[in-house]
């Protein structure tokens, strides 16, 4: 979504120089009034960017020094914002398998409980999902969004709602991590297009029928050699810029 006023387009342009690397941590950053001058915005407008900042706690503000940027460590990760801006930088191979990680750690364990708690409505829209997800096999787009509404039919059906919440979070950069992973296996060279389809689809499907008939444990293990593949996509791709997450 692009930025509707003049400080969330500012926040944006700052923020991203800071996640991407264009200002370090322990910066100081020019004072409002120079800011003011250099954007051509009013210092209200800088102010209230500044705000956003230190809101996703890229900033913090000293009565002494300024506005200095902080840690990497520091930073509040789980916002959009910040995702957004850290999977368009020249470390978005290193956030892309970050974020495969944290999946790693999370949606085995969430599929096993949808193939315990999923309710009968629950498996009918997990297999419309699937359907969809097959029908999608040719564009990327299609692919990266109807991936997603699959994965996340079976959070819901999990009936975890900190589970749920958290993956939600992630919404955009899931999408575009799908977009990224689904290229990286069609480039593989020992993958022909038919073959990077026919491994996703049978993957999914090995997923989907696992939850379906209840099968926790088969349910986790598919999820979890799921996720697996997709980091060794990750791991053995070659080309920096095509783990872009576009």
């Amino acid at each position: 979504m692009p930025p509707r006023n003049l400080s969330e387009q500012l926040l944006h342009d700052l923020g991203k120089d800071i996640v991407q690397g264009e200002i370090q941590p322990g910066e100081v950053l020019p004072k409002v009034e120079d800011i003011s001058e250099i954007k051509g915005v009013s210092r209200t407008v800088v102010r209230e960017a500044l705000k956003g900042l230190a809101a996703r706690r890229l900033v913090e503000s000293s009565t002494k020094v300024g506005t200095i940027v902080k840690n990497r460590e520091d930073w509040q990760w789980w916002d959009p914002d910040v995702l957004s801006w850290a999977s368009h930088s020249n470390v978005s191979r290193e956030i892309l398998l970050q974020l495969t990680e944290v999946r790693l750690a999370i949606e085995p364990a969430a599929v096993q409980l949808a193939a315990k708690k999923a309710t009968e409505d629950d498996i009918k829209q997990i297999k419309k999902c699937y359907k969809n997800l097959e029908s999608s096999l040719g564009n990327e787009e299609e692919w990266a969004k109807a991936d997603y509404e699959f994965h996340n039919s079976i959070l819901v059906a999990s009936h975890n709602e900190l589970m749920l919440s958290l993956i939600k979070t992630l919404h955009d950069a899931l999408l575009k991590s799908r977009q990224t992973s689904i290229k990286l296996l069609k480039q593989k060279e020992k993958n022909t297009y038919v073959e990077a389809n026919e491994e996703v689809i049978s993957r999914h499907k090995g997923l989907m029928e696992a939850v379906c008939s209840r099968n926790g444990e088969l349910a986790y293990k598919k999820m979890q050699e799921l996720l697996v593949r997709v980091v060794q996509l990750i791991e053995t791709s070659e080309d920096e810029s095509s783990v872009k997450l576009q």
